[in-house]
């Protein structure tokens, strides 16, 4: 992660280990017996450190040094002449590439992602040991990560945060894999974790300043509020409804405030929202 992304928002753990445990709430019926137990703490494990350690290596991470620099290693690696690879034929432009991949992995990659290389496979090998002892059925949710961490990779390349993939990852995917390994989610649950994933988009918008991001956080906040009314659960719709209320108490502050007002905001919001998807879970449980 860049350096300014780490006080404003949340910690990846706690919102992701939230949305877990509220997925499987709204998945469980609040019947805990040993299996269950486990089954939650594997996916805590899943969705804390190995997506955790997927996004942030991934995303946080310069994986093409050498463009970033703008030039090539110094001192190219020469490797041992091979029969056919003479000068001007096709197996000698082929072995020329091969000695210009190594001289830029040597020279640039390893020096600069060569730990996170190395992290990002661990946390890949993780997941993929958890999910074979999880009941459920992970491959959407898996692709889902994939094609997000790549987005996010390619956002983070240009200059550009993911906030939208990182609230995808950390709250949407970590709710509905808390739901999956209970039970196959359903339109509510669905439902509730993609309004939860974009008010937690529209919070990290407003704690970076950018245009939008309070329409976000409070329009999603209210579409779970309309959602928990139509489900018939008006009373966890009117504690939403405070929460909500709490949100926009605290959103006056962010006019005409500098980076550490939108700080502050971002460590005063995300409780009022894990509250909110706190209360939505046990509704619907």
């Amino acid at each position: 992660m860049e350096p300014g992304d780490r006080p404003a928002a949340f910690p990846w753990g706690l919102m992701a280990a939230g949305a877990t445990c509220c997925g499987a709430l709204a998945a469980n019926h609040l019947r805990w017996r040993g299996e269950s137990l486990v089954a939650g703490g594997l996916t805590l494990l899943l969705t804390v450190l190995a997506w955790g350690s997927l996004w942030t290596l991934g995303t946080g991470t310069c994986w093409f040094p050498s463009r970033v620099e703008g030039r090539l290693p110094a001192h190219p690696v020469s490797l041992p002449t091979l029969p056919y690879t003479l000068p001007g034929s096709p197996g000698g432009r082929f072995f020329r590439r091969v000695e210009a991949l190594v001289t830029w992995w040597r020279g640039a990659f390893w020096p600069v992602a060569g730990a996170a290389f190395v992290g990002l496979w661990t946390a890949v090998a993780l997941t993929i040991l958890l999910s074979l002892f999880l009941p459920g059925l992970w491959s959407p949710l898996h692709a889902a990560l994939v094609a997000l961490l790549g987005l996010g990779i390619v956002q983070r390349q240009q200059g550009r945060d993911p906030l939208a993939g990182r609230s995808l990852v950390q709250v949407g995917l970590s709710w509905l894999a808390g739901h999956t390994v209970f039970s196959r989610p359903g339109v509510p649950s669905v439902g509730l974790a993609l309004a939860f994933t974009v008010a937690a988009a529209g919070s990290l918008w407003a704690s970076r300043g950018l245009a939008g991001g309070l329409w976000l956080l409070n329009g999603a906040l209210g579409a779970v509020i309309v959602l928990l009314v139509a489900l018939q659960h008006p009373l966890a719709a009117g504690i939403v409804g405070l929460f909500l209320f709490g949100q926009v108490a605290l959103q006056p502050s962010l006019k005409g405030g500098d980076g550490a007002v939108r700080v502050g905001f971002s460590r005063r919001a995300w409780p009022w929202l894990m509250a909110a998807m706190l209360t939505a879970a046990l509704a619907v449980a």
